[in-house]
């Protein structure tokens, strides 16, 4: 015995045939989908809690994978960091001593004081001021202050010196 339709376009109920005989509409495709066999609720349940629960697992897995591959990268990442900022602090030491060392007596009278901007360096500042990238040495003997020539604060205000030829005619840098 062949299950009777309904046509879903009509409504029409109790059709036997493949064709709805009020609006002609195909219905062999709605009888081969009542014919498959059911599946049961209960498995399919199953199924998607067990889907589910294995997505959870591999999610939390990637993120433990994840985070531990982070940790790790950024705390070597930190140790590097923190030897290379050792290892200037050191630099910066010996170039500091060096020039303590070599420092020749420079001879200047008054001057004017300077804001460091961004970019300013004691060689850029006695390149600009007296024509010479070697004159930071004069800038950085006027400035006690100046703890590491390398390493100009923005904002620190610091004196450039006039050249002793400037004090015999009165005359400041910013005059000539």
């Amino acid at each position: 015995m062949t299950e009777k339709l309904t046509c879903p376009v009509c409504d029409r109920t109790e059709i036997e045939t493949n064709i709805c005989p009020n609006c002609e509409t195909d219905l062999s495709t709605i009888k081969l989908l009542k014919e498959l066999p059911q599946v049961e609720e209960k498995d399919n349940k199953k199924s998607q809690k067990l889907f589910i629960i294995t997505l959870a697992s591999v999610l939390i897995m990637g993120l433990l994978v994840g985070n531990l591959t982070g940790y790790f990268v950024s705390k070597n990442n930190f140790n590097n960091r923190l030897q290379a900022i050792n290892q200037n602090k050191n630099q910066s030491t010996e170039v500091a001593k060096k020039s303590e060392a070599i420092k020749p007596e420079l001879n200047w009278c008054g001057g004017f004081n300077y804001r460091v901007k961004s970019g300013d360096s004691l060689y850029m500042l006695g390149l600009r001021f007296y024509g010479d990238g070697d004159g930071w040495q004069l800038i950085f003997q006027a400035n006690p202050t100046i703890n590491n020539p390398q390493n100009l604060q923005i904002g620190q205000v610091i004196l450039i010196p006039n050249l002793t030829e400037l004090c015999q005619t009165n005359q400041s840098y910013m005059q000539r």
